[in-house]
């Protein structure tokens, strides 16, 4: 919905009662993922897309009768063809399903309100529709994790809404959840995620450019200015010269950012660590071998954390790749760190496909 923000206002100076498509549910090969819409005025203009162009025609034509009052807020299914499927690059076919609803675009509803304030102060929020039942249409928005803003017509799907939707808000995916008994689709609208690597070594230089691709915010942080350059970290967003305890609190991690620590000595590890671990930043990894943390785990004991505390560190670092260069060890953390954040264990997908067939 972020994107399609700019173009909502545009589109009401002339005539505010607008219509938007989403994706909430796929099935085999789909164009568009879950959470891709389609707005749609009045007068046909088009911004986004539910289907990269196979069914764009037939949900405009949806949406129009919905502004028209025709038809209220609905759950439409398309079934994807394989031939179908073949003219969107596709190579077999699969199906969607597409919620029609309405939208004012004068300030009138206070979830929207909500998601345009909160994305400009780059703020996380989760936009909710009921898709289906006797509040269908009925939208509401998640505030600060804890607030709900508007309603979603029922006083214990309001209440139940900030937990219901905690786990998307942490991975960033859109998706159906049940809150309450009803059918809610759930948007969550979040900041870039960031990652803080502490030390400038060699490995920051491979992860900082490899995060960046991946969509990352990358500080590194290092107290030597020696290591800490353009030079060497051409592709990080912000180098700060402090120690990890000064720098750490200005970044404000939380649950959908990482921070790994690359410098195993004690005096860079221990105050960026004792840092991060009272903080509710989603991944925490440190370098280093086994028993290079079990003596970290015994001077994190001596600081006051608990087993559960420190359990938050992954260490050894990374996911098991066999990794032994710079760059595959960079790789291997990536992986984790995105594994973490999205609520996965980090196995091969093809051992996923070999296990389900041979319980089939």
């Amino acid at each position: 919905m972020r994107d399609l923000l700019p173009t909502v206002d545009d589109w009401s100076a002339s005539d505010p009662l607008l219509a938007v498509a989403t994706v909430v549910r796929t099935s085999g090969s789909t164009p568009r993922p879950a959470g891709a819409r389609l707005l749609v005025s009045r007068d046909g203009r088009m911004a986004g897309s539910v289907s990269g162009g196979c069914l764009e025609s037939a949900v405009v034509l949806e949406a129009q009768s919905t502004i028209a009052g025709d038809a209220p807020a609905r759950l439409l299914h398309y079934g994807i063809s394989d031939e179908l499927g073949w003219s969107v690059g596709l190579a077999c076919g699969g199906s969607v399903d597409i919620f029609v609803e309405t939208l004012r675009g004068d300030g009138s509803d206070p979830a929207l309100q909500a998601v345009a304030k909160e994305t400009e102060a780059e703020r996380p929020i989760a936009l909710l529709s009921v898709i289906d039942g006797a509040n269908v249409g009925r939208r509401a928005a998640v505030v600060e994790e804890t607030r709900v803003v508007g309603s979603l017509g029922d006083p214990a799907a309001d209440a139940a809404a900030p937990l219901a939707v905690a786990t998307r808000l942490a991975s960033g995916l859109p998706g159906v959840e049940e809150i309450a008994g009803i059918q809610v689709f759930v948007d969550p609208i979040v900041p870039t995620p960031q990652l803080a690597v502490i030390g400038a070594v060699h490995i920051a230089i491979p992860l900082s450019t490899m995060a960046r691709a991946g969509g990352y915010r990358v500080t590194v942080i290092d107290p030597r200015e020696a290591f800490l350059t353009r030079e060497r970290l051409p592709d990080a967003d912000r180098l700060v010269a402090a120690w990890p305890d000064e720098a750490l609190p200005r970044l404000a991690l939380g649950p959908r950012d990482s921070a790994v620590c690359l410098a195993h000595d004690p005096k860079f590890e221990d105050p960026a660590l004792t840092t991060l671990l009272t903080t509710r930043v989603g991944y925490i990894g440190a370098i280093g071998s086994r028993s290079t943390h079990a003596k970290r785990v015994a001077r994190l004991h001596q600081a006051g954390f608990d087993d559960e505390a420190i359990g938050r560190i992954h260490s050894p670092v990374g996911l098991d790749l066999g990794a032994a260069t710079p760059a595959e060890i960079a790789i291997a953390i990536l992986a984790e760190m995105v594994a973490v954040r999205r609520g996965r264990s980090g196995g091969a997908l093809s051992a996923k496909t070999a296990t389900a067939a041979a319980v089939a």
